[in-house]
């Protein structure tokens, strides 16, 4: 059992791990891409209560708009560096969750600290590393593992629990893909306080059709371009290759099609068998994840907004594409790799499991280091902006580069 000492200690643990993928994140702190063009631009033009009732790409995003209004609070030299903790502290919370007495159901500490480094140490999602425009995907898998917890034992444990489902509710549509796992559990447990955590995830699967409704989302003018080809192509170089590879490797076969076909069908099938064994003979607890990625995933898939200038289907296939859209069923496969190789009887299948858990793991060694952001000067241009008189104006350039923000300078700065 983990004592609060110990998920204490485990958590600064994999905070510092994170930092360790992408010090410059920490050290040399920038806005990235939403961070600094809306959600600090909106709250230093419109002010901080305006604009958490203000939805972008169809969704309430409370989180980092919170964090913004926080942000006027301090010099703008500060604020990307607010902006990038708080990312990396929702990154971190799922895997102190993990490690806390509240997760015993889930399994015993050792296997809830595998899943933790697996979590931690996923790879190919640099983009959803350390900042705030995408913190709500680990908000998100912060979120089911406080759906499957057992009923609070304190007052502390209760504020954290419905403080997390209350911004995960109403950031993003996620309250709509938690909903059906709520559900589950409420009907499976039935007692009040799951009811109760079903109910605020209720409120938010809510707001979701009528903030959509309500907000402009850009529609790609080449369309979906949907194939069961590029499915393939999808499921198996974006999901479950980077798993056990570390990256999409799929433009090494760009010369070979026949061979990227035949790659793409004959590991899609075997994926999906292997899912398909685990949601069937599984738990609960790992039905309830395997079913929350699938609805994430099919989502993705069906509304996706990867290019505004080619078929989604096409750009959802490239390397380094929408990183977001693949973290929550990367961990799913992981997830259904551990489950086999500690839960299935065939010895031949756990000893083939337990050696996936091993190339994983030293996969996620290899790739550890995720890419150093372009060092923009921010600093210079924060020194530009305090020189500048009240009314006029700056554009500062931000993460990933073609990005950027507009500040009017005002008496208050």
């Amino acid at each position: 059992m983990a004592t609060p000492g110990l998920t204490i200690t485990l958590g600064l643990f994999c905070f510092a791990a994170l930092v360790s993928r992408c010090p410059s994140v920490v050290f040399r702190p920038q806005f990235w891409a939403e961070d600094g063009q809306l959600f600090y631009q909106q709250a230093h033009a419109l002010g901080f209560l305006h604009t958490l009732i203000i939805p972008y790409g169809g969704y309430l995003l409370t989180l980092p708009r919170l964090i913004a209004g926080l942000a006027l609070l301090l010099p703008l030299s500060l604020a990307p560096l607010l902006f990038n903790l708080v990312a990396l502290l929702i990154q971190c919370l799922p895997a102190v969750y993990l490690f806390s007495a509240r997760m015993q159901n889930i399994g015993p500490l050792p296997a809830r600290i595998l899943l933790a480094f697996l979590y931690i140490g996923v790879p190919n999602v640099a983009k959803v590393h350390g900042n705030l425009t995408n913190a709500q995907w680990h908000l998100a898998v912060l979120c089911w593992l406080i759906l499957l917890a057992p009923p609070p034992r304190s007052v502390r444990a209760a504020a954290f629990d419905v403080t997390a489902l209350s911004i995960g509710a109403f950031t993003g549509p996620f309250a709509i893909f938690l909903l059906p796992v709520a559900v589950v559990v409420a009907w499976s447990r039935r007692d009040m306080w799951t009811v109760r955590r079903a109910g605020i995830l209720c409120l938010g699967a809510l707001v979701v059709p009528a903030t959509v409704l309500l907000s402009a989302r850009p529609k790609p003018p080449a369309g979906l371009g949907a194939s069961f080809p590029a499915f393939c192509r999808i499921l198996a170089f974006q999901v479950f290759v980077p798993v056990f590879r570390g990256v999409n490797n799929s433009a090494q076969f760009a010369r070979h099609p026949a061979v990227l076909s035949f790659l793409s069908y004959a590991i899609t099938a075997a994926g999906l068998a292997m899912l398909a064994y685990v949601f069937l003979h599984g738990n609960m607890e790992v039905r309830c994840f395997l079913l929350f990625a699938a609805l994430i995933l099919a989502t993705a898939l069906a509304k996706p907004l990867a290019s505004l200038t080619e078929p989604q289907w096409v750009a959802l296939q490239r390397q380094g594409s929408t990183h977001r859209y693949w973290l929550i069923p990367e961990l799913a496969v992981a997830v259904a790799v551990v489950w086999l190789a500690s839960t299935v009887a065939n010895r031949v299948a756990r000893a083939a499991s337990v050696a996936l858990i091993c190339v994983i793991l030293v996969v996620d060694i290899a790739y550890w280091r995720l890419p150093e952001l372009p060092d923009l000067h921010f600093a210079s241009y924060v020194a530009a902006f305090k020189a500048l008189p009240v009314g006029a104006h700056i554009q500062i350039p931000v993460n990933p580069p073609g990005w950027s923000l507009e500040l009017t300078k005002t008496k208050r700065d």
